[in-house]
């Protein structure tokens, strides 16, 4: 049977950051071992280590005992079971009749597998036990047997107490606690008030489960507590029942006992249990009475700083709902023949027609290797090949012996050279280490290939002992890492945070991507495309449980638009880890959907309608105007035509620089900055969906300096002014400050100022202009912090020095005359 495990896809991650964390079903919830599963792995850690046992316990029964509770195995004592012999019955199924039965017995015969039967004086069910043993010891080893074969499992330990007593007594059920040797003393109840006190220790056992995170097998043992004895049932059973069913993402139960939570607490429901029972609606397509609990949610938390945050939200969620629920199917989605009936997720995109996703399927055959959360075994890597045709996963294979371990592994990235993986894994040295809550948190490790095979993975620097770090992604071009953690300063239940990748391999600080993103839920699974992160989230406006987002990138703004990818990638259940192609507009996610093969299962999906793409950019090469050399590292600001800058980037090696997503048609302007170098501008206009390429040649400060007829000038471009003004033009101060480059470079540099006009206009007039010219020069230096001594003298030359034949006698154009109006700069000093 499927369970649509919620792994609180931010517990596991709470254990594998969901990394882990998106198993949304029986399996290793994917999400769940998100951030909080990987808490409920403390048992694990004894089942893998044989000696833990050793360590805890000194006698005989104690061992056995305290073994049982590393694999799993509860432990049920009976005082009395008319018919049945006093003994240990390591118990493989419970049938609700005999139909079908002799098959059974057929099929664990050929197993392998001694089977006997009874009927259950008190349920009336048929138990198939591995037949009946004297000792504890005895029983287990053979559990172990059974469940080494792979084939069968066992689903409890009944021992049976049929000692002589007084045949009017009733029988009564002890379920006892694995892990404390005291309670496995049978004694003998001897009045009805304390058998119907059976129940009682049930619902104590799922207690116990509940706090280790072991929600699947806590949400059976609430059911049946309340099963039986409905009396005992209170706000608080309830409360854990409906969140044991919710974090194993099973909202159809938890929506059964959320309803029973609203009825009883009379509309005075906490603003917690509110927004998840709108959750479990969500999941079942109740969006109607999801949208009215979410707005008793909005009242019970309005007025907190929470409130005034979301009611800034609540209209647009209305009609983000609609328009989701409305939106015409952009994708086609299908479901991949290499799920297993376990969890398969977290994909990743590996060289060049391979993808790495993490899977229990191996496992799955080791009853030692379960995940205590939901049952399901632990998670490895695996890579398989990309059918281009089909979009099916082939011939997968374990992805590598020096990353997978006998813990979880899963959601890995990969540096845009393939040599650096980085990956999520639980937190662990000999042994899984613990807070001091006993939660096992999840890490992010880093390997690097070398010479063909992964190195030892070694821990990130920011992880903690007392949070979760998972679900790594990396930037295109390497320069930043992605992920998913309950650090200290997240907004929500887990939150995606940044860090950059320096070139020596540190990192900076990281830095939480804020509440464009990240809401008071969960953030998890980011993917980031250059232009696009694409994460799941339970807190933005969604179809229930995690829904795929994609926000929008600006260089300036950040990111922004965050939109609902909508149906079919999104589904009332978990949706997550979508990673996607942007040539071919394929890629693969994972859900725990209805309809599925296993907890979580893979799918491919390609867009129908081919996504409009932006091609308008401007793209160059800046080098050096002298020797040709490509010029790295200069910063290159886009300017509109008001100068007001819009994006700024930094050339790469080879010098070349690019801006996309650019309007059409539209003038910009390019300014170019290097240390030891001119500035220099150039003007460009986009085309229509195009790119648009310039050449960028850059003077050296030190060239700027030359010699004419003998006198020593900075050589600029011409100083213009415009006929009859003495103002200085915007493409004038644009070259008067490589001019205070230079002077600021050459501190003792001193200069004089000559400006000239054209013969137009009578001679003094000109003389006259020529010296305001000059002297308005003079002064927008000194306003850029040249000292006014550094400039011996501002002077105007008229019409007396022009610089062709436009004396007056010739007919001239403009451009001819606007040569002669010019400022020129003569070195006095170095």
């Amino acid at each position: 049977m499927r369970s649509s495990t919620h792994i609180n896809r931010s517990a596991i991650f709470c254990a594998l950051l969901i990394f882990l964390s998106v198993f949304a079903g029986s399996a290793v919830n994917a999400q769940e071992i998100g951030l909080g599963v990987m808490a409920g792995q403390e048992l694990e850690e004894e089942i893998l280590d044989s000696e833990t046992a050793a360590e805890t316990k000194s006698d005989e029964e104690d061992l056995w005992v305290q073994e049982a509770s590393d694999l799993g195995i509860p432990i049920v004592s009976y005082y009395r079971m008319k018919g049945v012999e006093k003994g240990f019955y390591p118990v493989i199924t419970v049938l609700e009749s005999s139909g079908g039965v002799s098959k059974l017995y057929k099929r664990l015969n050929r197993n392998g597998v001694d089977v006997i039967s009874f009927i259950h004086p008190e349920d009336e069910k048929l138990y198939l036990c591995n037949s009946r043993f004297d000792s504890g010891e005895e029983a287990l080893l053979a559990a172990r047997k059974v469940v080494e074969k792979g084939k069968n499992t066992i689903i409890e330990l009944l021992v049976v107490e049929n000692e002589p007593i007084d045949p009017a007594e009733p029988f009564t059920l002890q379920t006892e606690s694995p892990t404390s040797p005291a309670s496995s003393v049978l004694e003998n109840k001897t009045d009805f008030s304390e058998a119907k006190a059976a129940p009682n220790a049930i619902i104590k056992k799922a207690d116990q489960y509940f706090e280790k995170m072991w929600y699947a097998d806590a949400a059976e043992l609430y059911e049946l507590g309340l099963e039986r004895n409905p009396e005992i049932s209170s706000p608080e059973i309830i409360e854990r029942v409906a969140d044991a069913h919710y974090f194993n993402s099973d909202m159809e139960r938890a929506n059964f006992w959320y309803e029973k939570l609203y009825e009883a607490a009379d509309e005075e429901l906490s603003a917690e249990y509110l927004f998840k029972y709108s959750q479990s609606l969500k999941g079942l397509g109740k969006y109607g009475r999801a949208r009215r609990i979410l707005k008793l949610y909005d009242k019970k938390v309005e007025g907190t700083p929470l409130g005034r945050y979301r009611q800034q939200e609540v209209l647009e969620r209305e009609t983000t709902l609609d328009n989701i629920l409305d939106a015409d199917e952009m994708f086609a989605v299908k479901n991949l023949q290499i799920n297993s009936e376990y969890s398969d997720f977290a994909p990743t995109f590996y060289e060049e027609d391979k993808i790495v996703y993490a899977s229990s399927l191996d496992s799955a055959f080791f009853a030692t290797r379960r995940y205590k959360w939901n049952e399901q075994p632990y998670l490895d890597l695996y890579v398989a090949k990309m059918n281009e045709e089909s979009d099916e996963l082939n011939s997968a294979v374990k992805f590598s012996k020096s990353i997978n371990t006998k813990y979880h592994e899963a959601a890995v990235a990969f540096s845009p050279d393939h040599n650096t993986m980085y990956f999520t894994r639980n937190n662990f040295g000999k042994k899984l280490r613990r807070d001091n809550q006993g939660v096992n948190h999840l890490k992010l490790y880093r390997s690097q290939k070398v010479n063909g095979e992964w190195t030892e993975a070694e821990e990130l620097p920011f992880n903690g002992e007392d949070y979760s770090t998972g679900h790594p992604a990396v930037s295109p071009y390497g320069k930043q890492l992605y992920f998913v953690s309950d650090r200290p300063g997240s907004m929500g239940e887990t939150d995606i945070f940044t860090v950059d990748i320096y070139e020596d391999g540190t990192y900076s600080i990281p830095k939480n991507l804020g509440t464009q993103i990240n809401t008071e839920q969960k953030e998890m699974f980011p993917f980031f495309t250059g232009t696009k992160l694409y994460f799941s989230s339970d807190g933005h406006t969604g179809l229930g449980g995690l829904d795929v987002f994609q926000a929008e990138f600006d260089e300036e703004e950040g990111f922004r638009d965050i939109i609902n990818m909508g149906k079919p990638i999104n589904s009332g259940k978990d949706d997550f880890s979508f990673i996607v192609s942007e040539e071919t507009q394929k890629g693969y996610f994972a859900s725990n959907r209805d309809g599925g093969k296993g907890d979580d299962d893979l799918y491919s999906f390609e867009r129908l309608f081919p996504e409009e793409v932006n091609e308008n950019a401007i793209a160059g090469v800046i080098t050096d105007k002298i020797t040709g050399d490509r010029l790295p590292d200069a910063m290159v600001e886009l300017l509109d035509e008001n100068n007001i800058k819009l994006k700024e980037v930094v050339s790469d090696v080879d010098g070349g620089f690019v801006f996309e997503d650019l309007d059409s048609h539209t003038k910009y302007h390019l300014r170019i900055k290097k240390d030891t170098f001119a500035d220099k501008d150039q003007f460009l206009e986009t085309e229509e969906n195009n790119l648009v390429y310039t050449d960028v040649t850059m003077s050296k400060l030190e060239e700027l300096v030359t010699i004419e007829d003998g006198i020593k000038k900075l050589k600029t471009e011409m100083i213009y002014f415009d006929f009859d003004k003495d103002t200085v033009r915007e493409d004038a101060a644009l070259e008067l400050d490589k001019l205070v480059a230079v002077m600021q470079e050459y501190p003792s540099m001193v200069i004089k100022i000559a400006s000239h006009t054209d013969s137009r206009g009578p001679k003094e007039y000109n003389l006259n202009l020529s010296d305001r010219r000059a002297k308005s020069t003079r002064d927008y230096l000194i306003s850029q912090g040249i000292d006014r001594d550094r400039i011996e003298s501002a002077e105007g030359f008229g019409e007396s020095q022009l610089l062709n034949e436009c004396d007056g006698s010739v007919r001239c154009a403009g451009d001819q005359h606007q040569r002669n109006r010019r400022s020129e700069f003569i070195i006095v000093n170095m």
